[in-house]
């Protein structure tokens, strides 16, 4: 039986990497007592997978997890076990039944964000995303690449010292590089997904 978990992850829990991300989960279903089905091989590990990883320091609202069972559960059981198990910064909200076989990341692609700051650096953004084109340019072992994130960014906006992002498969970070903007002169708040491209 294979569960999908929404959940938050704010305050002090917005620092938690995706690899610790996957640690926690594994304590907090124990701690919850859901019995979780497990790999197999010399190192079972619990089956339990993520979304895109989540940038350091993001607080990220809607998130998703799904989990597999060896035994049949309600979801408001799942969600009443899990609920009494909670840690400041992380909440679950709401808990689904599934049966797609496709991952998260194959279904969820387009985030939203949130990014806000001192005028100056919002300024920096607004101009970035006004361009016809973003073009991000690596080196890597000598050879030059370059690519169009601006294919990545489906609709943006500017409400005073917020903007407002629809991204596929992208993180805010690479924009913020190209704007010279340092992640910590702002806050990013990602808001889920939007539901309609699913």
């Amino acid at each position: 039986m294979k569960k999908r978990i929404f959940f938050d992850k704010f305050a002090e829990m917005k620092f938690i990497s995706h690899l610790d991300m996957l640690r926690f989960a594994d304590r907090l279903l124990k701690k919850a007592h859901i019995p979780m089905k497990y790999s197999q091989g010399f190192h079972p590990r619990p089956k339990i997978s993520l979304g895109n990883p989540i940038s350091l320091g993001t607080e990220a609202y809607n998130e998703l997890m799904d989990i597999e069972l060896c035994e049949p559960m309600s979801n408001e059981e799942v969600l009443r076990r899990l609920g009494e198990a909670e840690v400041p910064g992380f909440h679950v909200s709401k808990i689904e039944t599934i049966t797609d076989k496709r991952s998260i990341v194959d279904i969820y692609t387009n985030a939203l964000f949130e990014i806000s700051g001192e005028t100056k650096e919002i300024d920096k953004l607004d101009e970035l995303f006004s361009r016809d084109e973003i073009i991000e340019t690596k080196e890597k072992k000598g050879k030059i690449t370059q690519r169009n994130l601006g294919e990545r960014v489906i609709s943006y906006t500017r409400e005073g010292d917020t903007i407002k992002l629809e991204l596929v498969n992208t993180s805010p970070n690479s924009f913020l590089i190209l704007a010279e903007v340092d992640v910590k002169d702002v806050k990013i708040v990602k808001r889920g997904y939007n539901i309609k491209n699913i």
